[in-house]
């Protein structure tokens, strides 16, 4: 139904498809609900062309799941530019440090570090900078201003009100 609000969800499946297939499913995401607020949340793999990124790239390829466009979209700047161009209206993209320090309630974190279940978090830190968390979201068009104004809750997403006012290099929120 083109009137529902609809929640899409992408946990490492857009990275391993061809950047043309990708895109097609962004955009077909974008206005297949044209009469309702609409939400697109994307985890995944980010920054190849640092070493880990070599290596995490590399090791994915000799196993057989090469991530097809991880090239294409290499940066958190990039990935939201490409859900942007293809219609969504607010973007925002953390890599999973962000995430963990500034948008993870305090008490989780410590309870997360008593755990201690990693002796050394510098290597976990590392691979958190190669995974992001991206939101996109979209209202109806403007031509119907009472249900756009209806639907407005969906920019409201917590992780849309954490920390963009302040632009910091790993949060970039991003809206046409």
């Amino acid at each position: 139904r083109s009137d529902v609000p609809t929640l899409f969800l992408s946990e490492c499946v857009m990275v391993y498809m061809q950047a043309l297939h990708g895109d097609s499913i962004i955009s077909w995401a974008s206005s297949a609900v044209p009469d309702a607020p609409s939400a697109f949340i994307v985890y995944e793999q980010t920054n190849p062309n640092d070493p880990f990124g070599k290596v995490m790239v590399d090791n994915l390829m000799r196993r057989g799941c090469p991530l097809l466009s991880i090239h294409d979209y290499p940066t958190l700047a990039a990935q939201q530019d490409r859900y942007t161009d293809r219609g969504w209206d607010k973007v925002v993209a953390f890599d999973m440090n962000s995430v963990y320090d500034k948008h993870l309630d305090i008490k989780d974190v410590e309870r997360i570090q008593r755990l201690e279940l990693l002796d050394e978090f510098e290597e976990w830190h590392l691979i958190q900078a190669h995974y992001f968390l991206l939101v996109a979201t979209r209202t109806p068009s403007a031509e119907n201003d009472t249900k756009a104004e209806q639907s407005e809750w969906v920019n409201e997403i917590p992780i849309f009100l954490a920390k963009t006012a302040k632009i910091d290099g790993d949060c970039l929120p991003h809206a046409t």
